[in-house]
């Protein structure tokens, strides 16, 4: 074949890790022992299967504590509810009691007037009618006890009633489950252990979707755009080809001078994270030459070609070889233009060997 320079696109090669798009860490909202674990590292989890048993036996009796105490303030509230009737009813004979002291009272102080009635029989009344003005006054403030008496109940049956709520909901948290679907990675405690607030218990992730993190220098990372593809390789997981930039993390590593990007990896059940793998970014293009793998000859750590020249006589020339893409080899030095050299049959060929065209 005749040796000629093509348009060859630079790319730089960015290592990174392969992570899970969506993973978590469980941990207890409330202090208490570990009595059951329902799956293991590698378990698969559906979405609000049971994961961990707490021991809640502190917030039952909380719950029945309150619970009791609901019961005897809904018990003090049947016994208000009977007395405010009374208390009306008694409110209202005082009253009545009263209007009629006060017109008794009219009458003796017309009749004391004409000189008609004794003045004792007259303090007499005049006290009596006294007497049913207090007589309503207590009614009346009775009334006001217990009206306040129930409205007392109603703020212990309301905080009895919170509370029992707040235990129940207290007491749900002592079952976890998975908030989604996905594989357990890590045991972090055992049956037995104490399970706190912060205190990991087990890692969740979801193992359907995964992304490549690459850590791309700033002087490459502003040609990058998110939802364009960079052709990606994660050998171990037999995984090849492009995936879109699904993130670009808006601030860099001022450490390595990095930024962060994340591509979406096609689904295949070979990924987990942890996973070694490599992105290709675009660096521009430029004129090189390029030859079939097959047509380079290795003699220790020589590489060469054979050139057939004019005279059809086959000259084995070393080279320098560059980046290999797709089975093709890049030459940097020893081939130019118009040259022809030997792409099959290398093994069959010597050192000025006459080649039949």
């Amino acid at each position: 074949a005749t040796v000629a320079a093509a348009e060859l696109e630079e790319v730089s090669e960015v290592t990174g890790t392969v992570r899970s798009r969506t993973a978590t860490t469980l941990s207890s909202k409330i202090v208490g022992r570990i009595l059951a674990l329902h799956v293991r590292e590698g378990s698969m989890a559906q979405a609000g299967q049971l994961l961990i048993e707490l021991d809640d036996q502190d917030i039952a009796a909380q719950t029945r504590r309150a619970e009791a105490g609901l019961r005897e303030a809904e018990a003090a509230m049947e016994e208000v509810d009977r007395g405010i009737p009374a208390a009306a009813a008694g409110q209202a004979a005082a009253e009545a009691q009263r209007d009629l002291s006060a017109s008794t009272l009219a009458r003796y102080q017309r009749l004391m007037d004409r000189k008609a009635v004794a003045p004792q029989e007259y303090d007499q009344v005049a006290a009596q009618q006294k007497a049913a003005a207090a007589a309503v006054d207590r009614a009346i403030a009775e009334g006001q006890v217990i009206r306040s008496k129930r409205a007392q109940i109603l703020a212990r049956i309301d905080t009895a009633r919170t509370e029992i709520a707040s235990t129940q909901v207290m007491r749900s948290y002592a079952k976890i489950a998975a908030p989604f679907a996905g594989i357990v990675t890590a045991k972090h405690m055992d049956v037995g252990g104490l399970a706190a607030p912060g205190v990991p218990l087990l890692t969740l992730e979801d193992n359907r979707r995964y992304w490549l993190e690459i850590a791309v220098p700033d002087s490459q990372v502003g040609g990058l755009k998110r939802g364009q593809s960079l052709r990606v390789a994660v050998e171990v997981a037999g995984v090849s080809g492009t995936a879109p930039i699904s993130e670009i993390v808006p601030t860099a590593d001022q450490a390595t001078r990095t930024t962060l990007v994340r591509l979406d990896l096609p689904v295949s059940p070979q990924l987990r994270s942890g996973l070694f793998g490599r992105a290709s970014i675009p660096a521009g293009r430029r004129q090189a030459i390029q030859i079939a793998r097959e047509a380079v000859v290795e003699r220790g750590q020589l590489q060469g070609v054979y050139v057939v020249g004019q005279d059809d006589i086959a000259r084995f020339r070393l080279i320098r070889t560059g980046v290999t893409r797709q089975g093709a080899v890049e030459v940097v030095s020893g081939l130019t233009n118009g040259e022809h050299v030997i792409l099959r049959g290398v093994e069959r060929v010597t050192d000025g060997a006459r080649v039949q065209r």
